[in-house]
């Protein structure tokens, strides 16, 4: 079986890693981009290991597990991180009891009382959900500014499966429980050259049956097969080939546009800044959350506190991820971060932007109808393989999407019915 593997993030390399692994090679993979890694990759800078944006290594399956830490030498760090709310710092993930002994009693009593007082409604967005588990006080304290903030979509039209999926607790007991996947407390990070030594790794076995800046331009279904007509661009050069199945991690929007299958579908863009700070550290928390609306960050890490290799010890380097990019400026990040007291702007000694076109899926109340339509097409596409975030329209983790490309390379292998798209 000939396979075309499109985009070389840890979803198309993983893939490619696992059909080496079982002696099969034929397969090219194909990356736009003169980079591997896609939203995984990492970069230095001043000495430091950056990555794209904060992200988390954690996962109950020991297989899976085993086979990443065999990639690179890595440590297991115990989660540090926390919420900026209402002018004061909280636990992350929100821990309803600290909530409520922080902002007592105007704001802690009126958590309290919508939560008990909560009408039930019907869980048509992810508004109403969180209205039905945590009540009106604890929406319009967190869930809402900070979910609108993300998506730049109203609260009450963003799906319900984003809550489902993303809190992952039945309430305010849950939350004082905290036992779910959402509370892990510890995750592991590579050694060196952050998470983009995963990607790297990966990319070491393949790299002879990788073709980098060669973007797709065109796809069409061969009429006789299942299989796909594929054109390339690399520079001036156009590339046609054939292939019998197609691996994709590109944006399900741009692929299936390209099968004549348009979708209702949007994506949210971010712009990631990295400000190098005159200071040893500005906290000890891997990342934080700036959840009110009246700021643009969403997140910060601080990378220096994921390390274990020697760095710099008088500076530190700091990730800002917005979404809310409207009037954007480095000058406007920075005065953010002092609004909140975590940076004096005289510290600040370089600065480095990065934009990703298409960073979070938006699960807007057109999010369920349209996975229906694009399973109902998969149905018949059954050498179609999708993987990844953009792929999937799924927001995950490094080891879930890691795991997807185990399985999609074991399907291709037996030659199985491909994995569904999934939307919880």
């Amino acid at each position: 079986m000939k396979i075309g593997i499109l985009g070389a993030g840890i979803a198309g390399l993983g893939v490619g890693h696992s059909l080496i692994n079982e002696g099969c090679d034929t397969f090219t993979i194909y990356e736009a981009s003169d980079k591997v890694g896609g939203l995984a990759r990492s970069f230095k800078w001043h000495g430091f290991d950056c990555d794209l944006a904060p992200h988390r290594l954690f996962t109950e399956d020991n297989e899976i597990r085993e086979q990443m830490l065999a990639l690179t030498p890595m440590h297991k760090l115990r989660r540090r991180s926390e919420i900026y709310i209402r002018g004061k710092w909280i636990q992350d993930p929100v821990n309803g009891l600290e909530v409520i002994m922080k902002f007592f009693p105007a704001e802690s009593m009126r958590i309290v009382w919508y939560y008990l007082f909560r009408d039930k409604h019907p869980e048509t967005s992810f508004e109403s959900l969180v209205l039905n588990q945590f009540g009106k006080g604890l929406n319009e304290f967190f869930f809402k500014p900070y979910s609108e903030k993300l998506f730049g979509v109203p609260a009450d039209q963003i799906s319900p499966v984003w809550g489902r999926r993303k809190i992952r607790v039945g309430g305010l007991k849950d939350m004082l429980r905290r036992k779910s996947r959402l509370y892990f407390k510890e995750f592991y990070y590579p050694d060196q050259n952050g998470y983009g030594a995963i990607t790297n790794a990966l990319f070491a076995k393949v790299k002879n049956y990788v073709q980098l800046e060669t973007r797709l331009i065109g796809l069409e279904k061969m009429p006789d097969s299942d299989g796909y007509y594929c054109t390339f661009q690399r520079g001036d050069e156009i590339i046609s080939e054939e292939y019998d199945a197609l691996v994709s991690s590109l944006p399900i929007t741009i692929l299936l546009q390209m099968l004549g299958k348009p979708l209702n579908l949007s994506f949210r863009p971010a712009i990631l800044t990295y400000l190098l700070i005159n200071k040893p550290r500005i906290t000890k928390n891997h990342w934080y959350y700036i959840a009110d609306g009246e700021h643009k960050i969403n997140r910060v890490a601080e990378f220096k506190n994921f390390a274990v290799c020697d760095l710099p010890e008088d500076k530190t380097v700091i990730c800002c991820e917005i979404t809310n990019t409207a009037g954007y400026s480095v000058e406007a990040v920075i005065n953010e971060l002092k609004d909140v007291g975590l940076v004096d702007p005289k510290d600040i000694l370089d600065s480095k932007v990065v934009k990703i076109p298409e960073a979070y899926p938006i699960y807007d109340l057109q999010y369920e109808n349209q996975m229906e339509v694009i399973r109902d097409f998969c149905l018949t596409q059954p050498n179609l393989f999708l993987i990844g975030r953009n792929a999937q329209f799924l927001h995950q983790d490094v080891d879930e999407i890691f795991a997807t490309g185990l399985n999609v390379a074991q399907q291709l292998l037996q030659q199985k019915e491909p994995v569904s798209v999934s939307i919880s």
